[in-house]
């Protein structure tokens, strides 16, 4: 009696899964490391309309297998890196000056301190974005 052996090659079904797992583990650590920079943002009180807040938002990028967090409005980099004498690296404007809020009043400053949203988000959770990863990969 002999028994008929069939080897089934399933590389490209697996490379498939596994890509597929990838992003979802790149999509799931984007959304942590949003939550991350917004709760930076109200926790330095940078909250007045909350559009900053809700301006922050992630990519994956799937050909680089990479997520990338950040905001589109004009001022958030000034929130990131400081703005006058607190400008990370110091390149920023050493005199102090005026500007007009919206309701027209005055004010003098030489600055605002960095909160660095992005830079925590990212750098300050890389041991548990790594463990989500590979937790993902395995039981996904």
């Amino acid at each position: 009696m002999s028994a008929d052996v069939k080897i089934q090659s399933n590389k490209d079904q697996f490379k498939q899964a596994a890509a597929e797992q990838i992003i979802k583990a790149l999509e799931a650590v984007g959304l942590q490391a949003e939550g991350y920079a917004k709760d930076t943002i109200t926790a330095e009180s940078r909250v007045d309309t909350g559009r900053l807040r809700n301006s922050i938002a992630h990519t994956v990028e799937a050909d680089e297998k990479a997520v990338y967090i950040g905001s589109n409005l004009e001022y958030a980099v000034y929130n990131e890196v400081g703005t006058g004498i607190y400008t990370e690296g110091g390149g920023g404007r050493k005199t102090p000056w005026m500007y007009q809020d919206e309701k027209g009043v005055w004010h003098k400053t030489v600055g605002m301190k960095p909160i660095h949203m992005l830079k925590k988000a990212a750098a300050d959770h890389s041991d548990e974005y790594y463990k989500l990863i590979e937790s993902m990969l395995k039981d996904g």
